[in-house]
């Protein structure tokens, strides 16, 4: 008898002897399973190669994304530079302003500490004539006593005496509550000058947390206006503008303006009327593309009103940003 267990249906209508070799159903079968086991890992294998092809193709959109992101951030670096400069004077103008308004209370603190010396000097002589005074009672009371001792036929001097004494009373206790009365207005001074020493210690912390906060505010600006521009108007840009550049200090012999162009390589030192006349020009050929850049050194001398005032009338009557502010004013009215 043959080893082999019978594997197709006809098994069990086969010949009166057992058949060594399968049938062609089992074969047939047998194909068929290795057939199924095949297509099955091909399908597999394909599945995981469709998931490799669609993470390939998302890391390429990525790749082109990031590619994109960064050239436009290296197209508005020159953009941002310059409108952080000019930020950067217009906060600097806010310092100055903060200074003047310190330098102001320190000066009118000076002040009141000279009126609490001189209030001192004037309650020590006060003090040192009162002490005179009572010296000069207590003589007056042992000289009575010896003239009353002595004879009765001084007893109108005693009299007058007296009363001369209830005079130097009156004015002594006069003088005690004036004394009195500085004392209070000491009082109060020393205690207004201890809240203008508490108001310029206030003072400094702001402008060091000022000073701090001014980098931050730096790297924040450019975000901010640009949310705030997207609600309200277009943001103030040099891209694609004529940027004329006026340099504005202070020295020794008076104010000193430095006007360049895009082509000049250096500034170039003009008085202001001469400064204008050129923006007069550029506006003039420029029109809508001419920006004007006002720099203002951190050590350039000039107090705030000095450097506000030149920007604001530079600006409303020359740069393009502020030109447009002016027709849609009018426009509205």
């Amino acid at each position: 008898m043959s080893a082999f267990s019978p594997l197709g249906p006809h098994s069990l209508d086969s010949d009166n002897g057992d058949s060594f070799w399968p049938s062609f159903t089992d074969i047939m079968m047998v194909v068929v399973l290795i057939f199924l086991l095949a297509t099955s890992l091909l399908i597999v294998r394909n599945y995981g190669l469709v998931a490799e092809l669609k993470d390939s193709i998302e890391a390429e959109k990525m790749a082109a994304q990031v590619i994109e992101t960064t050239t436009m951030e290296n197209a508005t670096l020159e953009e941002r530079l310059i409108n952080a400069e000019q930020l950067n004077s217009i906060l600097r103008l806010r310092i100055m302003e903060r200074d003047e308004l310190l330098n102001k209370a320190e000066r009118e603190n000076a002040r009141k500490l000279q009126i609490i010396t001189t209030l001192e000097t004037e309650r020590l002589n006060l003090k040192s004539q009162i002490l005179l005074g009572q010296t000069d009672l207590t003589v007056a009371y042992s000289k009575i006593n010896v003239i009353t001792a002595e004879s009765e036929e001084f007893a109108q001097q005693l009299a007058d005496l007296r009363l001369k004494l209830e005079r130097q009373r009156q004015i002594l206790q006069a003088t005690q509550q004036e004394l009195e009365m500085a004392t209070a207005e000491i009082a109060v001074l020393n205690a207004t000058t201890e809240k203008q020493k508490t108001s310029i210690q206030m003072l400094e912390q702001e402008k060091i947390e000022y000073n701090r906060q001014l980098l931050t505010l730096k790297g924040d600006y450019e975000v901010v206006k640009s949310k705030y521009d997207q609600l309200i108007k277009p943001s103030r840009s040099a891209q694609g503008k004529y940027v004329a550049e006026v340099y504005y200090v202070k020295e020794k012999g008076g104010d000193v303006y430095r006007f360049k162009e895009p082509d000049d390589k250096n500034y170039i030192n003009l008085p202001l009327a001469k400064v204008e006349k050129r923006l007069v020009e550029l506006k003039k050929e420029k029109g809508k593309d001419l920006y004007v850049k006002i720099i203002i050194p951190k050590d350039s001398g000039l107090s705030y009103n000095e450097a506000w005032g030149l920007m604001k009338s530079l600006l409303d009557k020359y740069d393009y940003y502020y030109q447009q502010d002016a027709s849609s004013e009018t426009a509205e009215q």
